[in-house]
């Protein structure tokens, strides 16, 4: 058990970068990084903790040290971590064609979502999403906004004046019935749980080693495998009732074009039922929990500097004058749109991504060899106090157009950037504008006593305590 601890422990910390081992050969000029270390099983064993009690610190930790790029070796061709503007525009844009998504960590989400548009690349990757995009056009996302606000209102009547409320539970379940509702034409209030329970498999999964055998069972290998089944009964379930459907939705929604689109500027086919599964779980499970951590910690920053608050409240009341916002509302809302965006550098939902180099490459002027792994820490990014001064004060005013014009590209990049860009941008940022809006006309949100507000770095940057807070009726 011991020495499986220890494959466990070098094995991830190779993963995440945290490993201290020796430094590449000399002959090849490499970033700075950990020095070679005697004891190198145990004190991998002591980074591998370190970094699952503070990941966010451990990895700031390391760029201090070492400047904004740092390298750690690895058994699988070595780690490159950054955070500089710079080197994230070169392996996101410029030099994209040379990095692809065969990082460890996307072999260990497919366990889940399959071969979705997160997690694929090359010819199907481009085929998935050519035959996707129609569904985010900013006409078809436009027409998704009605049932944003309408399930933000029906959340705001589940809320009571005065009473304690999981923000987070609250806001997952909620963008989870915008999803379903927006891009599936399905009610998910029965599904809430299972989709949940899925996700709570899946980060154990990701975050933390098993080290039990694949050939042996494994109580929480069971409990993953239990959790894709039930999951898969849903979105097959839609699938099937779709395809019996006679009439198309009107609009047609996503899971409509998933079932009917043709390739016809590919091969002329269309997806296969696994390929349409992938891709629902895919926007189910990754489509609403980003939006909803952005939410949540908006909630909490919200609760923590009243002025901010004051001034969201002034803006919706002058502007939407008790009303349901609409989309039209959305240019007359920029205060709005800024408490997002800032809540959003703050806690990036997607705090890191993680490339492979294809070919051999080089960032920031380091050959960077093929099958390499790079990790873009975007939460780092988003903390340095270079391009954000305080960084860690919550001020939306530096997201004016003035101010945000100033800030060098890349700074900010919460939905990535380049071709792999995530498809679901503008949703996104219309959903979580007109939620706050919808809330926020009614209710503010104060810290429940004992309430702890700590990141969790699991798959997206959640809350490691939930986050409890009192509904208050404005």
């Amino acid at each position: 058990m011991v020495e499986r601890l220890e494959q466990a422990a070098l094995g991830v910390a190779d993963r995440v970068g945290v490993l201290e081992a020796p430094r590449a050969p000399p002959e090849r000029r490499v970033p700075p990084g950990p020095p070679e270390r005697r004891g190198r099983v145990l004190g991998s064993i002591g980074y591998y903790l370190n970094f699952l009690v503070d990941p966010l610190g451990y990895v700031a930790d390391r760029f201090e040290r070492y400047g904004d790029i740092y390298y750690a070796p690895s058994a699988d061709g070595g780690l490159y971590a950054i955070r500089h503007p710079d080197h994230l525009h070169e392996v996101l844009v410029t030099r994209a064609a040379q990095f692809d998504k065969t990082h460890t960590a996307f072999r260990r989400l497919s366990a889940v979502l399959g071969d979705g548009l997160l997690n694929s690349d090359g010819d199907r990757w481009k085929r998935h999403r050519r035959m996707i995009q129609p569904a985010f056009s900013h006409a078809r996302v436009a027409g998704y906004a009605a049932a944003m606000v309408a399930e933000a209102r029906a959340a705001s009547s589940r809320l009571r004046d005065g009473e304690v409320h999981d923000v987070d539970q609250e806001m997952m379940e909620l963008t989870l019935r915008v999803v379903s509702r927006a891009l599936f034409s399905h009610d998910a209030g029965a599904d809430t749980a299972t989709v949940s329970r899925a996700m709570a498999a899946f980060q154990a999964r990701l975050i933390s080693p098993d080290l039990v055998p694949s050939w042996l069972p494994s109580p929480r290998r069971r409990h993953l495998e239990r959790a894709i089944e039930d999951l898969d009964r849903i979105v097959y379930g839609l699938i099937a009732a779709r395809r019996a459907r006679a009439q198309a939705p009107d609009p047609p929604d996503l899971l409509h074009m998933l079932v009917t689109a043709l390739d016809e500027e590919g091969d002329g086919a269309g997806l296969t039922e696994r390929e349409v599964r992938d891709e629902l779980v895919t926007l189910l499970l990754a489509g609403h929990e980003t939006t909803s951590n952005a939410l949540t910690w908006t909630w909490y920053l919200l609760s923590q500097h009243p002025a901010a608050e004051a001034k969201l409240h002034a803006e919706l009341d002058t502007v939407l004058e008790g009303r349901p916002p609409t989309l039209d509302d959305l240019d007359r809302l920029p205060y709005t749109e800024q408490v997002i965006k800032e809540s959003m550098r703050l806690y990036p939902p997607v705090f890191m991504v993680a490339r492979m180099a294809r070919v051999d490459t080089e960032i920031g002027g380091y050959p960077v060899p093929a099958g390499s792994e790079v990790v873009l820490w975007l939460y780092q990014t988003h903390h340095d106090a270079r391009w954000y001064p305080r960084p860690a004060a919550f001020d939306p005013e530096r997201f004016t157009p003035a101010e945000e014009a100033k800030l060098p590209r890349l700074a900010y990049a919460p939905f990535g950037a380049g071709p792999r860009t995530c498809i679901g941008k503008s949703f996104a940022m219309i959903e979580a504008r007109l939620i706050l809006a919808a809330l926020a006309q009614r209710f503010r949100f104060t810290l429940a006593p004992g309430q702890r507000a700590t990141p969790a770095a699991r798959i997206t940057l959640g809350t490691r305590h939930g986050m409890k807070m009192i509904a208050r009726r404005r």
